[in-house]
């Protein structure tokens, strides 16, 4: 079990490359590959708990930063995500995702990146190190191939809902799965179309569980979306915020299931059930308005696929599958029918 540690760091101010995204220590002034000035992330320390160098800027957020880094003690790159302490928008924020955290670091599971270690840095603001998982994001598949054919689609949020289901057995909940947070291996495509169970099993892992919340909800902080969002730490087009989410109101792992539904739809139809370019714009509809049919928009899509998605995406958790479970076994009776 990894410990919650609070250490300073000599170096507060790690040195980002806005070309390559590689990262420096404070006394360096331009990127050695690029020659272009490197760019000061104040408060961010190069080494995080005197043992993870940061190494490259991975993705960024208003919220948090993705980053690779080296692993002193294992000599292997990680993933090291550092959430700014503006972001904890409660008191019990941080308390709260230590609790999750160890939680997480308890879970194994070879479809999910593992949760290595997790603490709290000098100005409040927390880091969390995952495996690193190689390979290409749904999300950049989507955008090379527009739609993903159905006989992989179903491949695919089949072995999404069984890692689903095995996380929420044991209690947890991802509450942010959306294409980015699925990493595919290289030749997923043709490990979707092989018969060897192995390679299916193997040729994903989904990312970004270690800031799940305990699906007992004994940990939950009321009007934390809203406090976000006044705050605008969430996202512009939260496409995958089930309705209760968006509400601000207590989940649960049919949250998931909606989210999973929405990615569903957009690996079907080539683009997301609603387009929206404003926050509450997009509340609204998601509210009021029904999806574009899936059989409208990819005629490939038969009747029980297509109503397997649209449950997943019910407004009401009552109304979708009640468990990842079920949603596989719908996707897989959609095959045969």
């Amino acid at each position: 079990m990894p410990e919650v540690r609070l250490k300073q760091s000599r170096d507060l101010n790690v040195r980002e490359c806005v070309g390559c995204k590689q990262c420096f220590p404070s006394t360096h002034t331009l990127c050695r590959e690029c020659f272009i000035e490197l760019v000061p992330n104040e408060g961010v320390p190069q080494v995080v708990n005197e043992r993870y160098t940061l190494t490259k800027v991975r993705h960024k957020s208003v919220a948090a930063t993705l980053y690779e880094a080296h692993d002193a003690h294992t000599k292997q790159t990680v993933a090291l995500k550092i959430l700014r302490a503006s972001s904890l928008a409660d008191p019990r924020a941080v308390e709260r995702l230590l609790v999750e955290a160890k939680l997480a670091a308890r879970f194994r599971h070879p479809l999910i990146a593992e949760l290595l270690d997790f603490g709290t840095l000098h100005d409040a603001s927390a880091f969390l190190v995952s495996e690193l998982a190689r390979g290409v994001s749904l999300r950049d598949e989507l955008k090379r191939l527009g739609k993903i054919p159905a006989p992989q689609a179903i491949q695919i949020l089949g072995v999404l809902a069984e890692a689903l289901d095995a996380a929420h057995v044991a209690g947890l909940i991802h509450r942010d799965l959306k294409p980015e947070s699925i990493i595919l291996s290289p030749d997923w495509m043709t490990a979707a179309d092989s018969n060897d169970e192995t390679k299916k099993t193997l040729s994903l892992k989904i990312v970004g569980f270690s800031l799940a919340r305990v699906a007992m909800g004994k940990e939950f902080v009321p009007g934390t979306t809203h406090v976000m969002q006044s705050r605008g730490q969430l996202p512009l087009r939260p496409t995958y915020m089930s309705p209760e989410q968006f509400r601000g109101i207590e989940t649960d792992l049919r949250t998931d299931i909606f989210s999973l539904g929405v990615i569903a739809y957009e690996m079907l139809a080539g683009q997301p059930p609603i387009n929206a370019k404003k926050f509450g714009e997009f509340g609204a509809r998601m509210l009021a308005k029904p999806p574009v049919p899936l059989h409208v928009i990819n005629a490939s899509v038969n009747s029980l696929l297509e109503s397997t998605v649209l449950r997943a995406m019910q407004k009401l958790p009552d109304g979708r599958q009640q468990r990842a479970r079920e949603f596989r076994q719908e996707l897989a009776a959609s095959v045969k029918g």
